[in-house]
């Protein structure tokens, strides 16, 4: 029993040998015990600031080498997506069709756009041009220096993700399942795919557009015509933006794998199980080919992108629904929040050795026993045994005592 319990321990091991990273802050946005300041987009990174959007109508700048407000941006409504920055504006939407542009340094509004319904989507700079999708059903062309709109085109459906730029055509995936392509010069709409029941936000790489659809599937369509590629299920919905790396494509599903599929023909390389769903895109340092990856299992994964092990994962106060950003040799990113506290920012310094933590088999209930052998082993020779004795019987002898006695009286009477 002994031997069969230490035989585990040595498989264990292995399995814990990987470096954890280090926690440098974290910072919980809101009021304490109130709640209502989640966070469902992604922190922004410029020169040294965080930008961090969150449920409870603010804009927040945060300092990252010490967690301090820098300032709060207030807009009076739930704000869901993630920002833009060029030089020293942000750009940013709010759920009742405000759309901002604020200063990067001192959180001051410059000026503002009001579509007719939510701008939850992020924006796309494009030619000296902002471009903006709203759930009214419509992209908006608006000059970054006023906020002045230049056009508006109608796609049909409202959009609430990203949109997306390639070879100065932009293109917004639909509440419908449509990708839409948009030519910003004459405005007009170039081309448009039924993709899914729902289309989230599209990557465009190398003449192919990746996107994922509500109903579970990563689909690949021609960026020039429109034609689908490929279309690779999973087991949930894809409501982030795909990632392209080294021939592949990483994408996250509602059934809390991480996907990683072959970008020319959709076929799936490797899969890597979290313990909830996915719903932010990962993001990927190309230097050492890690997947960074938040999971409603609360906890931020780091994956090897080659064969879809895990190196390391740290626990936050609660799901992570937004995707991480590197800088400086740190990791930032921000939990969705409890229902006591807003969501959390987090920085992180990543370890600088890495193990792959490979899956051990675990024990049984009842461990098998191995029997010990005894200090002097039975030794077994096989040598031949003696011939038999045979059974005493006095008869033979008899015979043999009367026949002596006729032989004598016989040759006597010669």
């Amino acid at each position: 029993m002994i031997i069969a319990l230490f035989a585990v321990a040595l498989l264990v091991v292995p399995a814990l040998a990987a470096d954890a990273p280090a926690a440098d802050w974290s910072k919980q946005l809101g009021t304490e015990g109130q709640g209502g300041a989640y966070i469902s987009a992604s922190p922004i990174y410029n020169n040294g600031i965080l930008y961090v959007c969150a449920w409870d109508g603010k804009v927040y700048g945060i300092q990252t080498m010490n967690a301090a407000s820098l300032w709060k941006f207030e807009t009076g409504v739930n704000v869901y997506s993630t920002p833009v920055y060029k030089d020293d504006t942000l750009y940013v939407g709010s759920s009742n069709g405000t759309f901002y542009a604020i200063s990067t340094l001192y959180g001051q509004e410059k000026w503002r756009f009001r579509a007719f319904a939510n701008v939850d989507s992020t924006p796309l700079l494009m030619n000296g041009l902002v471009f903006v999708g709203s759930d009214d059903e419509r992209v908006y062309a608006l000059d970054p220096n006023n906020g002045n709109q230049i056009w508006n085109i109608s796609v049909g459906s409202g959009i609430s993700t990203a949109l997306e730029s390639e070879d100065n055509v932009v293109y917004a995936a639909t509440s419908d399942g449509s990708l839409v392509a948009i030519d910003p010069n004459k405005p007009k709409v170039l081309w448009t795919t039924k993709v899914g029941e729902r289309a989230y936000s599209p990557l465009a790489n190398a003449g192919t557009l990746y996107l994922g659809t509500s109903d579970g599937y990563l689909v690949a369509v021609d960026h020039f015509q429109g034609i689908i590629d490929w279309k690779s299920q999973t087991g949930g919905a894809i409501s982030s933006k795909p990632v392209y790396y080294d021939g592949n494509i990483y994408v996250g599903s509602w059934d809390g794998n991480l996907y990683c599929f072959n970008a020319t023909n959709g076929d799936l390389v490797w899969k890597y199980a979290t313990g909830g769903p996915i719903k932010a895109s990962p993001y990927i340092d190309k230097a050492k080919g890690i997947v960074y990856i938040g999971s409603g299992d609360q906890y931020l994964h780091a994956v090897d992108a080659r064969y879809g092990l895990p190196y390391w994962k740290f626990k936050a106060d609660s799901a992570v629904s937004s995707t991480p950003v590197m800088a400086n040799g740190h990791l930032y990113f921000s939990s969705y929040g409890t229902s006591t506290g807003g969501g959390t920012v987090y920085s992180l310094t990543p370890p600088s050795n890495l193990t792959i933590v490979t899956p051990t088999p675990a024990p049984t209930a009842i461990p098998t026993a191995i029997v010990t052998p005894t200090a002097a082993p039975v030794v077994v020779t096989f040598v031949p045994s003696a011939t038999p004795a045979q059974s005493w019987c006095p008869l033979p002898g008899i015979i043999g005592v009367a026949l002596g006695m006729l032989a004598l009286a016989t040759y006597r009477r010669r």
